[in-house]
């Protein structure tokens, strides 16, 4: 995992510790967390994630839980902290809940910056995807969405937007995907860590950059995902 997308959702992770007073060993919400905790944790450093698993499993003492669940933040922020020194993230990279308008922003300029070619993949793309973000995208520019879901506003927007010829746009559903990631040209890939439509309205998100060879990879593995998707029409005669 890229050091600046880990960085953020070790933050995220930490933003989003839930009450431990209520914990139970089969609490799914309690578990979902400890299970993302540790599996970042992992990415970080493989020895400090065994000090967090120990302190994972004392849990179940009501009597310790306290202290463990200290442990257990501490290992969160440490790695947070050595992260942050090996990697400062820019600003502009990083978003806090409620920030909402500056990820708008930053995404809107980072698809804006596209000269010939966009491809986005989000499981829950809607219909601001054309109000918002995708105005300000050259015409010249080939566009393609990959979503999981289609709604019918999103199909009306798709047909509006392209009706008007504000830009070339094709939209594909396939229903294996979860990341959310924007390819620009053929120069970069950026990670999100959410959905464009609840981008950090209630916890941290980011836009973060691959490095070149990973997007390389990704790339390719989501290309051929693109070939075998569903056409949402309109799209391109000839499926690009």
């Amino acid at each position: 995992m890229d050091k600046v997308v880990l960085l953020a959702e070790i933050r995220a992770t930490i933003a989003s510790t839930p009450d431990f007073a209520a914990y139970t060993p089969t609490s799914r919400l309690h578990l979902e967390w400890l299970a993302r905790a540790d599996a970042l944790l992992t990415r970080w450093d493989g020895f400090r994630q065994i000090i967090f698993r120990t302190a994972m499993i004392q849990l179940v003492e009501r009597t310790t839980r306290s202290y463990h669940l200290g442990t257990i933040l501490t290992e969160l922020h440490r790695a947070e902290a050595d992260l942050a020194l090996d990697l400062p993230v820019s600003p502009k990279q990083v978003f806090g809940p409620g920030a909402v308008y500056d990820f708008l922003k930053a995404l809107r300029e980072l698809l804006a910056s596209a000269t010939s070619t966009l491809l986005v993949i989000d499981p829950y793309l809607d219909e601001q995807i054309f109000d918002v973000y995708l105005s300000t995208v050259s015409p010249q520019v080939a566009v393609r969405l990959l979503t999981r879901e289609c709604g019918r506003a999103l199909k009306a927007s798709l047909q509006k937007f392209v009706a008007q010829g504000s830009s070339d746009v094709s939209v594909r559903v396939a229903r294996d995907l979860h990341d959310r990631v924007v390819f620009v040209d053929s120069a970069s890939c950026w990670v999100l860590g959410q959905s464009i439509k609840d981008a950090a309205k209630k916890a941290p998100t980011y836009i973060a950059p691959l490095p070149a060879d990973a997007g390389q990879l990704k790339r390719a593995a989501y290309d051929a995902i693109w070939e075998s998707a569903t056409p949402l029409c309109p799209d391109r005669p000839d499926g690009t």
